[in-house]
C-alpha cells in the first residue's frame, strides 16, 4: 500500500480515536454534573442529563465497535500488523 494510504487511514483511526475519547469525557462530565445536582437539585436538568447519558453512552458503544473493527480490519493491515484473534485460533485448533 502507498504511504498516502496508510497515512490517510492512519489519521482516520486516530480522528476515531479522538471522537472516541470526547464521547467518554462528555460522559464523564454529565456524571459530575449529575453528582453535583444532589447537592442542588434540578428536576428538568436531571432529565435532560439522563436522556443525554443514555444517548452518549450507546454512541459511545458503536464508536467503540467502529473503532475496534477499523483498527483490526483496515488500520493493522495498513500498517503491515497481523491482528490477533485467539477465540478464532482455538476453534480452527479444535476442528
Amino acid at each position: 500500500m502507498e504511504q498516502s494510504k496508510i497515512d490517510a487511514v492512519e489519521s482516520n483511526f486516530h480522528k476515531l480515536e479522538d471522537i472516541k475519547n470526547s464521547c467518554e469525557s462528555l460522559i464523564q462530565k454529565i456524571g459530575h454534573l449529575q453528582v453535583d445536582l444532589f447537592n442542588f437539585p434540578n428536576a428538568k436538568l436531571e432529565k435532560f442529563l439522563g436522556k443525554l447519558n443514555g444517548a452518549l453512552s450507546g454512541s459511545h458503544s458503536e464508536i467503540v465497535e467502529v473503532t475496534s473493527a477499523y483498527e483490526n480490519e483496515v488500520y493493522m493491515p495498513a500498517k503491515g500488523m497481523e491482528t490477533f484473534n485467539s477465540a478464532q485460533d482455538e476453534m480452527d485448533e479444535k476442528a
